[in-house]
């Protein structure tokens, strides 16, 4: 990690839908009938650890925001 500020650590992180997410919409699509596979169980544990590799990227980020100090805004919006 370089001298980048959480929000561009943040902003150079790549958008997507949680793989798990996808996952278990597929498993949730199929027959009550069809068991997992090997096929299936190899790509459970490649999402789990994808999912466990996101947990520790937001925990460098929660780090690196929880080591800066409170700034005050300029801006109030309006309702506050």
């Amino acid at each position: 990690m370089k001298d980048e500020s959480p929000r561009e650590l943040l902003a150079a992180e790549n958008e997507q839908v949680n793989p798990a997410v996808l996952l278990a919409e597929e498993f949730m699509r199929r027959d009550a009938a069809d068991l997992l596979g090997v096929e299936d169980i190899k790509r459970a544990e490649e999402i789990l650890n994808i999912g466990r590799m996101e947990i520790e990227t937001l925990q460098r980020h929660l780090a690196a925001f929880g080591g800066l100090p409170a700034t005050p805004s300029d801006n109030i919006p309006t309702g506050f």
